[in-house]
């Protein structure tokens, strides 16, 4: 009999946490009456805590409604600094390119917040940076994608230089802000109640040399990013530790154990072992996470089902195919359909 999984609870960096609580507190709000209205205590000292997601999901309701402020989200991601993310933006401001940043950004994603999954789409000669929640059990409020979002505008900036502006900006839900304070903030025109949160910027700025490239430092703010995120998932079973790492990096190839092993710091034999005792294998958790992936992916409109096969790092696409009909009984294109009329 195969063990039972459990889900890992969700939590945020302390980092993130401080950020809002401070952006709060610029906009009016009293420190101990925000937290106490969050139900939380006074935040922790170590840098490398952290807290439940669902607790701050309550911070980001107490902080609107303590500062009265509908654009609270994008005030705090505009004024958020490198200190909020520890040693995962100075990876990112040490990158070659934007594409490597990135890369970094999905694997080093788990030491800012578990309440997000980053998606890179390219076609058309643009370039999608995609924000899709991932909840605990309460649900996200708006101004939670307009804060990543914000925030990604402000990191970009970091990045490219203060000359940079995104071609346009898509929220999934209604404005609730005037629309014109959104171009203010964010500088480029913003869609509402879109089939995701994303951000579009020319494909071509992807492989562009950043200014401040530095590979060996970022080697080394890499290495350190990799210290915290092993302290981070030692307390998890390697059944969770590997899904997490095949979930950001399976459409950059990683479908074989040996360098998820290396990732966890396992060798291949020992992490078979360990997955074995949970009552799996590498093969199972490999196939398990391609069908939610897939599922997700089927979801998001941009996607063709080439991409989603590339994405998911099959050999072609009808080796997808196949597997979605073992997965669910219907081909993909099936599926999406279905979907679209429910």
């Amino acid at each position: 009999m195969k063990a039972v999984a459990h889900a890992t609870p969700k939590t945020v960096g302390i980092g993130w946490v401080q950020a809002i609580v401070a952006a709060a507190v610029r906009g009016g709000a009293q420190a101990d009456a925000l937290l106490e209205r969050a139900g939380m205590a006074a935040l922790p000292k170590d840098p490398l805590a952290r807290i439940p997601l669902d607790a701050v999901v309550r911070l980001w309701r107490a902080s609107a409604e303590l500062t009265g402020d509908d654009a609270f989200g994008l005030h705090m991601g505009q004024s958020i600094e490198p200190t909020s993310f520890n040693v995962v933006a100075y990876t990112l401001l040490s990158s070659t390119t934007l594409r490597e940043g990135f890369g970094h950004l999905q694997r080093f994603q788990r030491l800012v917040s578990d309440g997000a999954r980053l998606q890179l789409v390219e076609q058309a000669g643009q370039a999608w940076m995609v924000y899709h929640p991932v909840q605990e059990r309460l649900a996200f409020a708006p101004m939670q994608a307009e804060a990543v979002l914000s925030c990604a505008v402000r990191l970009l900036g970091w990045i490219l230089g203060p000359g940079f502006a995104p071609l346009r900006i898509r929220f999934g839900h209604a404005a609730i802000s005037p629309p014109a304070q959104y171009r203010a903030i964010l500088g480029c025109p913003v869609e509402f109640n879109a089939d995701f949160n994303g951000l579009e910027l020319p494909a071509h700025l992807l492989d562009a040399l950043l200014p401040a490239r530095n590979p060996e430092l970022c080697r080394l703010h890499e290495a350190l990013a990799r210290q915290h995120l092993a302290s981070l998932e030692q307390t998890a079973g390697v059944r969770t530790r590997v899904e997490a790492v095949l979930q950001q990096m399976l459409a950059q190839g990683m479908v074989h154990k040996e360098p998820v092993a290396a990732l966890l710091g396992l060798s291949p034999r020992t992490l078979q072992l360990r997955l074995a005792q949970e009552g799996t294998s590498f093969a199972e958790t490999l196939d398990a996470v391609r069908h939610r992936m897939a599922l997700d992916y089927l979801n998001d409109p941009l996607l063709s089902l080439g991409q989603i096969a590339v994405l998911l790092h099959f050999s072609d696409a009808s080796a997808f195919y196949r597997a979605f009909k073992r997965w669910t009984g219907q081909v993909p294109g099936e599926y999406r359909r279905g979907r679209s009329t429910t």
